[in-house]
C-alpha cells in the first residue's frame, strides 16, 4: 500500500491469483482437495448469492497475498477497478455462470466509504467462512483457491461455433478443410497458437497430460513459461512449443537452447509457417546443417503438417471439442479477447458448415 493512496498492491495481487487459478482449472488442471472443513466452507459459500460467492473467492485468495490480514476486516482497496470490478469484469467475460455477470462485488455487499467498520466475523454472510479462513493453514488455503476456481470454472458457458454434428460431417477430409482455413486467418498468431494448443490438448488428455498456453504477445521471460505451450504430465514440464507464423524464429536458436537448460527439456519443438518454402529447410540435410548451430535438438515442423496429422489421429468428438476450446481461449481476456480475431474464427467455422451442410 502506498502512503499517497490507499491503494493495496494485495488487492490485485489477490485478483490476478484468482483468475491464474480459473484460468488452470479451465485447461483442465487437477489439484488435490482442501480440507474437509475448508471445502464445506466453500461450497456453502457457494450456495450464497453471486456477490457472497465472489468475494469469498477474493477473501480466501487475498488471504494468501496479505500474510498480515487477520480474516476480519474488509481489505482496504477491494472497491474500484482494480479489485472487485476487474474480478467481475473477467468473470463476466469468461462466461462463468455461477458469476450472475454482477459488475462489482463489493459495492453489492454494502462495502461503501470507510470499510473498518465492517467486520466479517459479525456479518452473516461470512462470519462461518471468516472462522474457518482463519483457522486454515497456508497450503490448505492453496487447495481452497483452486477448489474454489474449480467451481466456478465448471460453470461456464459459451456459444459454441461448431453444434453437434455426425461423425462423417467431420471426416478426415472435411476436418482438414477446416483446420487448414483456421490457421490461415491472419491474427498475429492468435488463432494458429490456440489451435496447436487444441489440438495438443484433445491428443494429450488421452494420457492425463495438461496443455497450457499464455497470451500470444506475452514474453515468456516475463510469465517465466518456457514457451508459447507447455505440456505438463504430474505437475512436471515435460515439453514445450513455440508457435510462429513469422521466420524471425531463425535468429533465435541460441534463446530454444537456454530455455531447454533452464527448464530441464531435452528436445524443444518450433511449430512454424512457411517451412516449405524456406530451401534452408525444407531439404532435410541443410535443416540439419542449420540446426546444428543450436547444439541442441530442436524440432522444426510446418504448421499444415502438424494439423494434419492431429487431425487424422483425432476423432469427430475430439475435433468438435478442439474448435469449440479454441473459441474459448480466444474469448478469454487473460488470452487474446480480441474481437477482430472472434469474428474471423466465427466466420470462417460458419462458412465450413454452410460448404459441407
Amino acid at each position: 500500500m502506498t502512503t499517497k493512496s490507499i491503494r493495496n498492491c494485495a488487492v490485485e495481487n489477490a485478483v490476478s491469483k484468482a483468475l491464474a487459478a480459473i484460468d488452470d482449472a479451465l485447461a483442465g488442471v487437477v489439484s488435490n482437495l482442501p480440507t474437509p472443513a475448508l471445502r464445506k466452507a466453500v461450497d456453502d459459500q457457494i450456495k450464497s448469492r453471486a456477490s457472497v460467492r465472489a468475494a469469498s473467492f477474493f477473501l480466501l485468495t487475498y488471504s494468501t497475498c496479505d500474510l498480515s490480514w487477520d480474516c476480519d476486516r474488509i481489505p482496504t482497496g477491494v472497491r474500484g477497478k482494480h479489485g472487485d470490478k476487474r474480478l467481475a469484469s473477467a468473470m463476466s467475460e469468461l462466461g462463468l455462470t455461477l458469476h450472475d455477470n454482477i459488475t462489482a462485488f463489493g459495492e453489492n455487499l454494502g462495502w461503501k466509504g470507510n470499510v473498518t467498520q465492517f467486520r466479517l466475523v459479525t456479518d452473516k454472510r461470512f462470519k462461518d467462512f471468516a472462522q474457518v479462513l482463519k483457522s486454515a493453514r497456508a497450503t490448505d488455503r492453496e487447495a481452497g483457491i483452486k477448489y474454489f476456481a474449480g467451481r466456478f470454472a465448471a460453470s461456464r458457458r459459451l456459444q459454441e461455433p461448431l453444434p453437434a454434428l455426425p461423425p462423417e460431417v467431420l471426416s478426415f477430409a472435411r476436418a482438414r478443410m477446416l483446420f487448414q482455413s483456421l490457421i490461415k486467418i491472419p491474427s498475429a498468431g492468435h488463432i494458429q497458437q490456440f489451435v496447436v494448443a487444441g489440438l495438443l490438448r484433445a491428443y494429450r488428455r488421452r494420457f492425463g497430460h495438461i496443455i497450457k498456453t499464455h497470451h500470444p504477445h506475452a514474453s515468456d521471460t516475463f510469465d517465466g513459461t518456457s514457451g508459447d505451450v507447455e505440456e505438463f504430465s504430474d505437475g512436471k514440464l515435460v515439453a514445450a512449443y513455440e508457435i510462429t507464423d513469422r521466420d524471425d524464429w531463425k535468429n533465435r536458436l541460441q534463446d530454444f537452447r537456454q530455455k531447454m537448460a533452464q527448464h530441464g527439456l531435452r528436445k524443444y519443438c518450433i511449430i512454424a509457417s512457411k517451412i516449405y518454402d524456406d530451401a534452408e529447410l525444407v531439404d532435410p540435410v541443410r535443416m540439419l546443417a542449420f540446426l546444428q548451430r543450436a547444439e541442441a535438438d530442436l524440432a522444426v515442423v510446418e504448421i499444415k503438417a502438424f494439423v494434419d496429422v492431429f487431425v487424422a489421429e483425432l476423432t469427430a468428438d475430439e475435433l468438435r471439442a478442439v474448435i469449440n476450446e479454441v473459441y474459448a481461449d480466444l474469448t478469454n481476456p487473460t488470452l487474446s479477447n480480441r474481437q477482430d480475431f472472434i469474428d474471423a474464427y466465427s466466420s470462417t467455422v460458419g462458412e465450413w458448415l454452410d460448404f459441407v451442410s
